[in-house]
């Protein structure tokens, strides 16, 4: 498997790990002297992973490559199955949960632009150590050529439709999240799933983010989304200053609001 990715030990969440590709938060196991000079004290482990195994960079400017390389990965087969992409995954939370001072039982994950992808197929994979997942701006092209999911007992039917917001509808709630379900009536499973998107990213069509939401919900998640007004692709990431092209921007205020409600799910199910 050609995956690609860095390992980071932090006290405590931080912005500065933002990735592009996949990032996998795992807790770290309490110890007997846990202080900030213990390596593996309170804190998380955050593997950041490149699914296309790109360590030098070309994807960037090899455009030709990265279509290739991009379509071998995230394009169903027949069965409608991405068993690469699935394989590749794995291989991130293998590598995470092999480290020193990490509770495998309480993985998160967050995926940014093209990161959409892995974090719905580990969703697809449904394991149980997955405590969170988190996207933004994350893109979900071909998802509905993906084979279906049977809908979880207990999932509720229209629960996608209850977890969109845009970020006009959430001054005064709390990180800005408007969840999906009641959690004193849900009888979902206690993952948590959130979607940042900006309304105008020209790359997330609705039906592919319908679509994504609905398997989500479908998989028996408690599924989140939040919708940013005037937001393009990219909108996490400063250099979008600099890109000349109309599709991207940065947004100061979307990013602080994605972030701080991606805060608030990883440490209410992961951290915690």
């Amino acid at each position: 498997l050609l995956l690609t990715f860095d390992i980071m030990y932090l006290h405590s969440f931080n912005p500065a790990c933002r990735s592009l590709a996949q990032n996998i938060y795992a807790k770290r196991k309490k110890t007997r002297n846990n202080n900030n000079n213990n390596k593996y004290g309170e804190g998380c482990i955050v593997l950041i992973a490149d699914i296309l195994g790109d360590s030098t960079g070309w994807a960037w400017h090899n455009r030709e490559k990265y279509n290739i390389v991009r379509t071998s990965i995230l394009v169903p087969d027949e069965d409608g199955e991405r068993k690469r992409l699935q394989g590749r995954v794995r291989a991130a939370l293998d590598a995470i949960q092999s480290q020193p001072g990490v509770d495998r039982e309480r993985i998160g994950a967050m995926g940014y632009c093209l990161g959409g992808h892995p974090i719905l197929e580990l969703a697809r994979m449904k394991n149980p150590c997955v405590k969170a997942m988190v996207t933004f701006h994350g893109v979900f092209d071909g998802v509905r050529g993906l084979s279906s999911v049977e809908r979880s007992s207990g999932s509720g039917s229209g629960g996608n439709s209850g977890g969109s917001s845009d970020s006009s509808s959430t001054e005064g709630k709390d990180d800005a999240i408007v969840s999906s379900t009641d959690s004193t009536t849900t009888t979902k499973s206690c993952n948590n799933v959130l979607v940042c998107t900006g309304e105008d990213d020209p790359f997330i069509p609705t039906e592919d983010l319908d679509a994504a939401m609905e398997m989500f919900d479908d998989l028996g998640y408690r599924s989140e989304m939040i919708k940013f007004e005037n937001t393009r692709h990219g909108f996490t990431n400063p250099a979008q200053d600099y890109n000349p092209s109309e599709a991207f921007a940065y947004s100061a205020d979307a990013c602080a609001k994605a972030w701080s409600a991606a805060l608030s799910v990883l440490k209410r199910n992961v951290v915690s």
